[in-house]
């Protein structure tokens, strides 16, 4: 990384922001000094706007086809205002707020007709319902259970009881009585079940307010149709509101930088890659020659970002690693290049069938033709795909196609489950020990040879005695070796303590032999996956295989091999996937690899919904 210093004309601050954004090789640092840019509310208040009416046209968008292809603009098209996009958004916008509001309504006569049904049986005008000289009335609500006990109560005070609808309260009922009896029969019903309430305040009959509301709730959702009809019109040139969108996105972006300024000048700090200085030098100078731009080292007090550089089959394994944690400069380590062989290697001997092998290649291979990934995903999803390589290797060499054992060159596991977990401790060992001999090489580089030799190397050979003691053909050698080692971790392990805190940091460094131990043994689950994706395999031939006693049992076993293999292809892949990293996370990366290192993100156009011809120099 090279630490780049900009300071140019204030006039020039936005074409110089696009032609780094455009770039993408300017990874710029707030600091301090720096002024609250400008403009950066408007920015962010007009790609809210934009991502509003994209989530609401998005609504009544029709499903967008697995085959769909994302649009593509060269970078002219994409920096050109389009005003029919403009348009659009204003009229998607207004309908928005239409359709907000017709459905509010609807929603509030829906509550109202609710309210009245239960009044709908009444011919007496609600708004009529008040004393008079010699009677009284009151409205109210009888659950189901106190119907007959309040009837009876009523007519025992010598008032009447008329029985309406039922509705969310009850069944609605209208009480009359005398007015001298009002209190008497009042409290009589209420012991007996009657609870009080208003009906709604409308002038008439319930039945004719009823019919008022319903004729408005019509003409609401006629409204409505209508509306949907045009936001489903709008959806259909949703790709202009994308474009706006990432337009949007980008100049607020653009807007969100934050600078050291004067009255005249600004000044940007920022990381470049070492090899893409002269990519940041040219976009600047097709901008202004009236500015000043440096590139330094960085110094002890600075953190640079990372960005790793390997070979086309590394590079994409890189994802697994950027998921524990990034490397960093200080560390020194890049552990891809000797983790991605094993991580392809494991995911295959856990999944290790060659039928599963290969529906994985062609499927991940029409995957990748048809969607066209980008970014991190695709780099998961070539790891996906490469490990089927290895997976249908695997699966040769433990003669498994499809669930069935055949002429396996190896052996199967189905048929060895021992050697099979012997094989996979062997594997785990090996992983460690790759693990530790990267440790050594950076020690050794750093000219820490004795850490190596007395940290790393005596664990190699005390384990390697330990294996080869299970040999009879090995076993005396394996005794000196695992002797030998374990004195140089009792005598060196406390090196680093002070007075008897020696003697003990040995025996605790020795001690960790239990950790080593139970590191391997977590390479066992190779053992238990691997079983696991064959057993489930032989089952569905097993059941597909029952029913094939006719045309229709043997059209029935094809729907049974299908459903059966394919979701153990799916259960298979993330339990790999999943226990692939695992071991990468915990049982390699924790003898050679500790990361904390963060991303490099540079200025840039980075596109959601379409993708940018920039011209960018391959990376």
């Amino acid at each position: 990384m090279k630490k780049a210093e900009l300071f140019a004309l204030k006039q020039d601050r936005d074409a110089l922001l696009l032609a780094l954004q455009r770039v993408g090789e300017f990874m710029i640092i707030p600091t301090e000094e720096d002024a609250q840019p400008t403009g950066q509310e408007d920015a962010q208040q007009a790609l809210q706007q934009a991502e509003n009416t994209l989530g609401f046209v998005s609504q009544f968008q029709e499903k967008r086809s697995f085959f769909a292809q994302r649009p593509e603009l060269d970078l002219q098209s994409f920096l050109k205002e389009d005003p029919e996009a403009l348009e659009l958004e204003q009229e998607a916008k207004k309908i928005a707020e239409q359709l907000a509001a017709v459905r509010s309504e609807r929603s509030t006569l829906a509550a109202q007709m609710e309210q009245l049904t239960p009044w709908l049986p009444l011919d007496i005008p609600l708004d009529r319902l008040t004393p008079t000289r010699y009677a009284s009335f009151h409205t109210g609500s009888i659950s189901a259970g106190a119907v007959d006990p309040v009837k009876q109560a009523v007519e025992e005070q010598g008032a009447d009881l008329t029985l309406l609808a039922p509705g969310p309260e009850g069944l609605a009922a209208l009480l009359t009585c005398l007015r001298e009896e009002e209190h008497a029969v009042l409290e009589a019903a209420k012991a007996a079940g009657f609870v009080e309430n208003t009906p709604p305040r409308v002038k008439g009959l319930a039945k004719d307010a009823y019919e008022a509301y319903q004729q408005q709730y019509r003409e609401a959702q006629k409204l409505e149709e209508q509306l949907v009809a045009q936001a489903e019109e709008l959806a259909g040139r949703k790709e202009k509101l994308e474009l706006l969108y990432e337009q949007r996105k980008a100049q607020a972006d653009r807007q969100a930088v934050s600078a050291w300024e004067t009255a005249a000048t600004f000044r940007l700090v920022g990381w470049v890659r070492s090899d893409r200085t002269e990519a940041v030098k040219k976009a600047v100078a097709e901008v202004t020659d009236a500015c000043a731009l440096s590139f330094t080292d960085p110094t002890e007090e600075d953190t640079p970002p990372t960005v790793t550089k390997n070979n086309w089959f590394v590079s994409q394994f890189e994802t697994i690693t950027d998921m524990f944690s990034r490397p960093t400069t200080r560390e020194g380590i890049d552990p891809n290049p000797v983790m991605a062989p094993w991580y392809w290697l494991i995911f295959g001997l856990m999944m290790g069938d060659a039928g599963y092998g290969l529906v994985m290649a062609i499927a991940i291979f029409a995957f990748k033709k048809i969607k066209k990934p980008k970014g991190e995903f695709a780099k998961l999803i070539n790891v996906l795909w490469y490990s089927s390589i290895t997976t249908m290797f695997c699966g040769v060499l433990f003669g498994s196609y499809f669930g069935e054992t055949w002429h396996p060159l190896l052996f199967s596991p189905l048929d060895a489950p021992v050697p099979m977990l012997i094989f996979s401790i062997i594997i785990g060992t090996l992983h460690i020990f790759s693990g530790m001999i990267l440790k050594v090489v950076h020690d050794i580089k750093a000219g820490h040879f004795w850490d190596a030799m007395f940290d790393q190397v005596s664990w190699m050979v005390l384990i390697t005695g330990l294996g080869l003691l299970f040999l009879p053909a090995t076993a005396a050698v394996g005794k000196w070796m695992a002797i030998i080692g374990a004195l140089v971790i009792l005598c060196t392990a406390g090196r680093g303590n002070k007075g008897f805190g020696k003697v003990t940091g040995g025996f605790l460094g020795l001690y960790n032999i239990t950790g080593y131990m139970s590191d391997i043994l977590s390479y066992s689950r190779i053992l238990a996956l691997s079983l696991a994706t064959g057993v489930i395999g032989m089952v569905m031939n097993l059941l597909a295989g029952m029913v094939q006693g006719s045309v229709i049992g043997f059209v029935f076993s094809l729907l049974i091999y299908l459903v059966g293999h394919v979701f153990n292809i799916a259960m298979g892949l993330l339990s790999a996937y999943v226990h692939d990293s695992r071991l990468q996370y915990i049982e390699f990366f924790s003898k050679c690899y500790e990361g904390g290192g963060y991303a490099f993100q540079p200025l840039s156009i980075d596109p959601k919904y379409i993708d940018v011809v920039t011209h960018r120099q391959s990376k």
